[in-house]
């Protein structure tokens, strides 16, 4: 538990002195947000922010990891490579999503990179993600099923699941980043869970690489916090698509290396919902030529019907919140008799 806790504090501190930095050098340079023309006519006045502020959380998180890997090691001579492999997956995604931003940045537009690109990309890191765990981690093919025992071993067919899970995280993360501080707020919450779930199945069952995942998880909570005090509305800084992917990613490989791959429905339902509404939206109106909602992703919809970004924001972590309990909750039956 002395690892988690020494991640969180270097994390937290590096967090905190490299976000200062971004906004001052982004503010000397004039780079700031783009936003989008048909977005609430409210976050016009967020034009000029900085952004790419997920580098912050990034290089923390990654600082963090590696002295408390190499404490780890000078102490007790072991290191696990799903940590390693999971801190990879978090800075590829990260990248992806710079350089998504990068071009934003170029170009002058809200848009950077092509949608088809970014699905290339992502499905690259999939591909990279199924062939280490294959051929190197020897990482299992089976689904555990939620309220029972049972663990089902799919073959080849669970690496379809795996591309699911990527592709589908980082979007979500990424249709959640519209308001101050809420993919953060959110984000933060769900890895929370899965610390939680990573400590229980180190001390339990013996998973020695859960703890390097618990290392990762609690750097990154750590990271978006003191990231949070300046991206809390109004924000100084968002954190672009550099942050949204590299979250996105993150917990999507952490709830497929903890055999979470269903749970993550549930505990993850804030982004759950999210993506959903997005889906709706685009199908309704293809079908009828009609909204369901007055915008997607959701949190817009209730922004225009009025209510003020901050109630929003937090409505939205307690319900991230409850979604998360619940899902520990049916984690945790197991160890119930």
């Amino acid at each position: 538990m002395s690892w988690i806790f020494l991640s969180v504090i270097i994390s937290g501190i590096f967090s905190v002195l490299i976000t200062i930095a971004l906004i001052r050098i982004q503010k000397k340079r004039n780079i700031g947000k783009s936003i989008r023309s048909d977005g609430p006519q409210s976050h016009s006045i967020k034009a000029g922010t900085p952004t790419i502020g997920g580098i912050a959380f990034i290089v923390s998180a990654t600082l963090a990891f590696i002295v408390v890997t190499l404490l780890k090691y000078h102490r007790h001579l072991e290191f696990s490579m799903e940590g390693i492999f999971l801190l990879s997956i978090f800075i590829l995604c990260g990248v992806i999503g710079f350089i998504d931003d990068f071009i934003g940045f170029k170009k002058k537009r809200n848009l950077g990179l092509r949608g088809w690109v970014k699905i290339g990309l992502l499905l690259l890191v999939s591909i990279y993600f199924i062939l280490f765990s294959k051929f190197i981690l020897d990482f299992p093919t089976t689904i555990s099923i939620p309220f029972t025992n049972k663990v089902f071993d799919i073959g080849n067919w669970y690496y379809l699941i795996v591309v699911l899970i990527i592709m589908s995280t980082t979007n979500a993360v990424n249709l959640t980043d519209g308001l101050d501080g809420l993919a953060a707020g959110t984000s933060s919450i769900v890895l929370a869970v899965f610390i939680f779930i990573a400590f229980l199945e180190w001390t339990v069952y013996n998973m020695e690489p859960a703890i390097d995942i618990a290392v990762i998880c609690g750097g990154t909570i750590a990271a978006c916090i003191g990231f949070l005090w300046w991206n809390t509305s109004p924000a100084e800084i968002f954190m672009g698509d550099t942050g949204s992917f590299a979250l996105g990613g993150l917990i999507g490989a952490v709830a497929i290396l903890l055999k979470q791959e269903i749970l993550l429905i549930l505990i993850g339902g804030i982004f759950t919902i999210e993506t959903l509404s997005v889906i709706i939206q685009v199908l309704f109106f293809k079908l009828f030529k009609k909204r369901v909602f007055k915008m997607a992703p959701i949190h817009h919809h209730f922004e225009l019907l009025g209510w003020p970004e901050i109630k929003v924001i937090t409505r939205f972590w307690l319900v991230c919140f409850l979604f998360a309990a619940a899902g520990f909750s049916v984690y945790y039956i197991k160890f119930i008799d």
